[in-house]
């Protein structure tokens, strides 16, 4: 099922570079009027909120939708009511900067930790492993999710909603809509972001239809039109695969997210490059995996590299280059059962290779039936 939900009582863009600026406020959104109160909002009063501000956090080296959709559920939440500050607990990758530059939104600020019973909401991720540091100490009282479950176990949280949708403001878009609470101008933008970001404007094989129909719906709010949703995504594309000045740990790391999985302790980077290179491409970041692993403190480390060829169709101005199947690199005692576990013999020592296109998102399910045998 596309949905799987839990409740439990305990402007147009010029054709270049397109600048915005912030002017939005809270108390100019529209919220629901007394005597209208959803079953989520009766829920919401159900929970611990305790004294101090709830944080919201996406998943550690944050990527877009794991920033916006922090900063678009915090804002829905200050909406309703609650004291929900947007947070990020590592450094953010070039891709948010140029957006949150473009769109003219303030990124949320750093904090790497938090403390015990801190209340925390999670939007992004459901593994520990790539949560804020003190999250098993916290009390977490929802998560926003676009994953499959893991480790932080859906029947722990009161509230969950998880969709197997391109991106988890599609998810937030819809419960605005569905608590009938206005989408501002800025908002739209911060959601528009991550949509397009994790989609890749809607060509990912993870897209659904209702990814789609909210895409549409705040391009049409903002008068943004297809032309220059095309050049963001360009934009988005170009600085998220700038490895310009970059050491190779740095590049490894730059997407990058850690599982325990059957009690191994996995690190996953998800990586580009075009197909001229690639070969050079994967020698440096095996060369490299020794160090990140030590420095990471796992057993074993895989990447994921979207080959990309030269664009031979009528879009190739604006998406000069597309992608054309899967590099899989691999490092560690027991990766290499893993990786030809899901896709095959190696090319190589360290490297897998298949024609499909694949997300993280849908890799790691894969790997996850080879360590545990489910």
């Amino acid at each position: 099922m596309r949905k799987i939900m839990q409740w439990m009582v305990a402007a147009t863009l010029t054709s270049s570079l397109f600048v915005w600026t912030s002017c939005s406020n809270d108390d100019n959104a529209m919220i629901p009027q007394p005597g209208h109160e959803t079953e989520f909002g009766a829920l919401l009063k159900t929970l611990d909120w305790g004294t101090d501000t709830c944080f919201v956090y996406g998943h550690k080296t944050p990527d877009v939708d794991a920033v916006t959709s922090a900063l678009s559920y915090a804002r829905l939440m200050r909406l309703m009511g609650y004291n929900c500050k947007a947070k990020v607990s590592s450094g953010m990758n070039r891709e948010t900067a140029y957006i949150a530059r473009v769109f003219g939104f303030a990124l949320p600020e750093l904090k790497s930790s938090v403390v015990p019973q801190t209340r925390l909401i999670l939007t992004d991720h459901t593994d520990y492993a790539q949560c804020v540091e003190g999250a098993r100490e916290a009390v977490v009282l929802q998560k926003i999710d676009h994953h499959v479950e893991g480790d932080i176990a859906d029947s722990g949280i009161p509230f969950v909603r998880r969709e197997m949708v391109g991106s988890t403001n599609t998810i937030i878009y819809e419960m605005y809509k569905e608590q009938g609470i206005t989408i501002d101008d800025e908002t739209a933008r911060i959601m528009l972001a991550g949509i397009i970001s994790d989609t890749r404007n809607l060509s990912k094989t993870t897209t659904q239809a209702i990814d789609s129909t909210a895409l549409q719906a705040l391009t049409a709010q903002l008068a943004i039109s297809p032309d220059s949703v095309a050049r963001l995504n360009r934009g988005m594309e170009d600085a998220a695969t700038d490895y310009t000045g970059m050491a190779d740990a740095e590049i490894f790391l730059s997407d990058y997210k850690e599982y325990e999985i059957g009690g191994h302790l996995l690190g996953f980077g998800s990586l580009v490059c075009k197909q001229s290179q690639m070969e050079a491409f994967i020698d440096r970041m095996l060369a490299v995996m020794p160090e990140v692993m030590g420095q990471r403190g796992r057993q074993m480390l895989v990447a994921k590299i979207d080959n990309m060829v030269e664009n031979t169709g009528d879009d190739r101005a604006e998406r000069p280059y597309v992608e054309n199947g899967t590099y899989f690199i691999y490092y560690g005692e027991g990766a290499k059962q893993v990786a030809e576990g899901v896709f095959g013999p190696s090319l190589r020592e360290g490297v897998c290779y298949t024609s499909e296109e694949l997300s993280r998102k849908q890799i790691v399910p894969r790997i996850t039936e080879v360590l545990t045998g489910n």
